[in-house]
């Protein structure tokens, strides 16, 4: 191959680099150097009621009698989630006692109230709510999916029947008979 071939293909490739250089610098993105705000710290002004030590009785209508749930709600240290640790007591149709974790905050950029709660045992959930309404405010399942035996739910509206007491009732659908079973709920304060 002579010489004029070389500087030929030489100068071919050094053009491949550099448009391949040029196209590279073109799709850089530009690095923005304004900080991202921080996030508002929730209102919790509506919820304040809610701090201290609860006692819940909570009755299914496929239940013969009421479970009890022993709860504490405080404010995290950031500011950003209210949380509420709760036991419930052994019964004779589930012996087991169990403990969960409520965490409460406010997405300002949806606009919505976020509660995720976990729980020892596995279980799970994420509610959402536009807020109060007067002394209601209504929770909706965010992750819900038909089991083997539920396969419709209502949301949970809990009522602030005062600075010391709240009712909650909600239900789900039987996937075996299709009936619908209430829930509720009944908690005071205990300091």
């Amino acid at each position: 191959m002579s010489v004029r071939w070389f500087t030929i293909l030489g100068g071919l490739a050094l053009a491949i680099v550099a448009s391949g250089a040029i196209a590279f610098a073109a799709a850089t993105p530009t690095i923005e150097k304004t900080p991202v705000p921080k996030a508002p710290k929730p209102n919790f002004s509506s919820m304040n009621f809610l701090m201290g030590a609860w006692t819940c009785s909570t009755k299914s209508a496929r239940r013969p009698a009421a479970y009890i749930t022993t709860s504490v709600t405080t404010m995290d240290p950031t500011g950003y989630w209210m949380v509420t640790k709760s036991i419930q007591k052994a019964t004779p149709w589930f012996p087991y006692q169990t403990a969960g974790t409520d965490m409460v905050t406010y997405d300002s950029a949806t606009g919505r109230w976020v509660d995720v709660f976990t729980g020892d045992q596995g279980s799970y959930g994420v509610t959402t709510s536009p807020g109060w309404s007067g002394a209601t405010i209504v929770w909706t399942d965010a992750l819900f999916k038909p089991g083997t035996d539920v396969i419709g739910e209502t949301p949970t509206t809990l009522t602030k029947a005062s600075d010391t007491k709240t009712t909650a009732h909600s239900a789900f659908r039987e996937k075996s008979s299709g009936r619908w079973i209430a829930v509720d709920t009944v908690c005071t304060k205990s300091s």
